[in-house]
């Protein structure tokens, strides 16, 4: 494949991911590779790479016969990978911490500073700018780490997770900024149980947020039992 080739897959695969991560493309959504296509300006072995390389990372399912689909969403999931994603990042998280320079800190502080000064929402949608904000914030407080395979486990975990967040978009949660405080600072001063103990905290309460607000009769009921 040309390098042009390789960069138009690229695109076409980072704009259907985000149109995934943001239910754009609603879960379980049957993907019509032809008409993906047309509305993209590209070929159709284009979408066809993407959407394998989708299917890889888990955002699509492949149905013998039927061809591509969202991948659902359903609270076993939510709650499997919650309990995964915890125990990986706060690995990487602690591996970062041990081998953080103080440059590294300045990454992680000045992440922070970004993210605190990015809205969450624009009226009544993600603000797409602080999501990209909210992963980079994330990824910097563990990009000290020094195991790849760790780093790649979390990555598609991180990602999958970022998914679930979206049904939080209606959520008020007051005390957002000042838990991404609490775990940057926590970090930076070397503290690593507490560090640690906060990402944990910090992660699972976003799922028993969007858990609750499911059971409690949401606007968007995604999550199957």
């Amino acid at each position: 494949m040309s390098n042009t080739g390789k960069s138009l897959t690229e695109s076409v695969y980072l704009s259907l991911r985000d149109d995934i991560l943001t239910y754009r493309l609603k879960p379980a959504t049957k993907l019509n590779i032809a008409s993906m296509a047309k509305s993209r300006g590209v070929s159709l072995s284009a979408v066809r790479e993407a959407l394998a390389r989708l299917s890889s990372d888990g955002l699509v399912v492949t149905e013998p016969q039927r061809g591509f689909r969202v991948a659902p969403v359903s609270r076993a999931d939510l709650l499997d990978l919650t309990e995964r994603r915890v125990a990986i990042e706060g690995q990487c998280l602690e591996n970062s911490i041990h081998n953080g320079s103080l440059a590294w800190e300045g990454r992680v502080l000045a992440s922070l500073h970004e993210l605190s000064r990015t809205p969450v929402r624009l009226e009544n949608e993600f603000n797409p700018a602080w999501i990209s904000t909210h992963v980079r914030f994330h990824a910097t407080l563990v990009e000290a780490c020094d195991s790849p395979w760790l780093m790649r486990i979390r990555e598609l975990l991180f990602i999958h997770s970022e998914r679930y967040r979206v049904l939080s978009i209606h959520i008020d949660r007051p005390h957002l900024d000042s838990e991404h405080q609490d775990i940057a600072e926590a970090a930076i001063t070397r503290d690593t149980e507490r560090a640690v103990d906060l990402l944990t905290e910090h992660v699972k309460l976003t799922a028993k947020i969007i858990l609750e607000n499911e059971t409690g009769g949401s606007e968007s009921p995604y999550l199957a039992a």
